[in-house]
């Protein structure tokens, strides 16, 4: 499986106050989504400058809403500071979850790390697939939900 051969289940976008974060898409192999089955990729189309830092400290703000221990989220965040580069306006980072349940990040079309822990390839996509999100609007409209 590759990101060319997944079709788009939806998009939606992420604004606080006035001033837009991202763009969101969801894709998988069928154009549907179901949750837990993977493959599946998240690409983030970024509309501001933001630092790595920032992004892992509200990726860790995310977390919160899941029973993770302080130790595992602190081994993420670390491997993620490792991977994820600053963005700017345009600039793309996209998730790749495999069969294998291994997380794979681009930057801009180019591989730039992996994570290889289940429980990180079921968490992480939780934080804009979960209904019981602080942001259901914007779900609802990535997993092509009319309920």
């Amino acid at each position: 499986m590759h990101l060319d051969d997944l079709n788009l289940v939806g998009r939606s976008n992420f604004s606080v106050w006035f001033w837009d974060i991202y763009d969101i898409e969801l894709k998988t192999p069928s154009g549907t989504y179901e949750e837990g089955k993977r493959p599946l990729s998240l690409e983030l189309t970024y509309k501001r400058v933001i630092s790595n830092v920032e992004l892992v400290d509200e990726t860790l703000t995310q977390l919160k809403r899941f029973n993770i221990s302080e130790e595992q989220k602190k081994n993420w965040a670390k491997q993620l500071l490792k991977i994820w580069p600053s963005v700017k306006p345009n600039d793309t980072i996209t998730v790749y979850i495999d069969n294998e349940k291994i997380t794979y990040f681009y930057f801009n079309g180019q591989f730039i790390g992996k994570i290889n822990e289940a429980g990180f390839s079921d968490t992480f996509p939780s934080i804009w697939l979960s209904l019981n999100g602080p942001y259901p609007a914007m779900t609802k409209k990535l997993i092509g939900s009319t309920y």
